[in-house]
């Protein structure tokens, strides 16, 4: 009897045959478990259903889960967006390079403009000195001609006052005389302070290109006088033009007219107030009350005006124009109160008794407001002091011209010895 864990003798020269067979082991296990024992195919079974199970937990340990799958894609995502910051980064680098290439192009362009600039500065500075150092020799020459002509023009003085007797002041002070005596007629006449101010300068100049010192009161009395003009002609008015306008007034007075007021007799017959019950006494007075009341009519006129007589209206448009003509002496005359009494005087008859309700009366009376506002200057000062100052002079010189010309004899007699 054998035992069934024995081993048959058999057995292991079966898979020694099994290679020489030419049979892969896949289709020879098969028939080795069958021809083992048994417990040898259990175990052989066994065997086969562990590496079944190992196989396909393998397989389900390949396999990837959702969560890895998401990691994965955001990893993919964050490599993309690393790439792409790279590549703006770098593209961000080549923008500057080609900025930083054109700012200086840019710059080397300028610098290159600044250059032809200063180059032209340099050409137009070179040609103003050689203009300078030819003004600087014009002027030289100006200035050598000036001397000369001086020099020959103080020689001719000279010999003119031998010839004539008369020396350069003494036209100068003729000169200044001519400038005084012009002024005073301005300002008399036309009360022109502007016109004076300017002839008073023109004569203090003279005095002042005499080089004399002893015509310094003569210059104390000229300026005094022409600050007093110039304090009047900063108050100036344009009295032509005010006269003018005045004048314009004068020819619109017969366009005003005289307004004309008319009685409209009311033709509503007159009511009998007289009642029929009245008699005896009562009725006699209401009667007589009624007869007194048709002897005369009264109209009450709307307007506040007074009424003219035929005669007064003719007189009343020369009363006007008289008061504007004096309106225009009291100008000329630099009278402030009666100029502006006679325009206010003229500008009352105006509204009182001539029609002032068209345009012609309305520009007429404005323009009288608008006079009346206007402030004559003060009388316009005299030159007497510079006329008196140039007088003494002029006595003054004519002593000393002839003391200078007696030790100018006595000093040439003295070098001639």
């Amino acid at each position: 009897m054998t035992d069934e864990n024995t081993p048959n003798n058999n057995t292991p020269q079966q898979p020694e045959q099994s290679p020489a067979s030419g049979s892969s082991p896949d289709q020879s296990a098969p028939k080795i478990a069958a021809s083992a024992p048994a417990s040898v195919q259990d175990k052989i079974s066994e065997g086969a259903a562990s590496s079944k199970k190992s196989a396909t937990a393998k397989a389900e340990k390949a396999k990837l889960g959702w969560g890895a799958r998401i990691l994965l894609f955001l990893a993919f995502l964050l490599a993309l967006a690393a790439a792409a910051g790279v590549g703006y980064f770098y593209y961000q680098q080549q923008q500057e390079k080609l900025t930083d290439l054109e700012d200086r192009q840019e710059m080397a362009r300028e610098w290159q403009g600044q250059v032809t600039k200063l180059a032209k500065l340099e050409q137009e500075l070179s040609s103003l000195e050689q203009l300078y150092k030819k003004d600087s020799g014009t002027l030289k020459d100006a200035k050598q001609s000036r001397d000369l002509l001086n020099s020959r023009m103080a020689t001719l003085e000279k010999e003119i006052s031998v010839i004539t007797g008369s020396h350069r002041i003494d036209w100068m002070l003729r000169e200044t005389e001519h400038f005084i005596s012009v002024a005073e007629q301005r300002l008399s006449l036309l009360g022109d302070a502007r016109g004076g101010l300017a002839l008073m300068l023109e004569a203090e100049d003279i005095v002042r290109s005499m080089q004399e010192p002893t015509a310094r009161p003569l210059r104390e009395a000229m300026i005094k006088d022409i600050n007093a003009l110039k304090i009047a002609a900063e108050t100036s008015i344009d009295v032509d033009g005010i006269f003018l306008r005045i004048s314009d007034l004068v020819d619109r007075v017969e366009a005003l007219g005289i307004p004309t007021y008319e009685l409209v007799q009311d033709n509503n017959d007159i009511e009998e107030t007289v009642s029929l019950d009245t008699q005896g006494a009562e009725l006699f007075m209401d009667r007589f009350t009624d007869f007194l009341g048709s002897l005369f009519r009264y109209q009450k006129h709307i307007k506040s005006q007074p009424l003219l007589l035929t005669s007064q209206r003719d007189y009343l448009e020369q009363s006007v124009v008289l008061l504007l003509n004096q309106a225009q002496l009291a100008l000329l005359q630099r009278d402030n109160e009666a100029f502006h009494l006679s325009l206010n005087e003229a500008k009352d008859r105006v509204q009182l008794y001539l029609r002032t309700h068209s345009a012609e009366a309305k520009f007429f009376i404005n323009e009288l407001s608008d006079l009346t506002q206007v402030k004559l200057r003060p009388s316009v000062p005299s030159l007497e002091a510079s006329s008196r100052a140039v007088r003494v002079f002029r006595e003054f010189w004519n002593k000393e011209k002839l003391i200078r010309e007696q030790q100018a004899m006595a000093l040439k007699q003295e070098n001639a010895q």
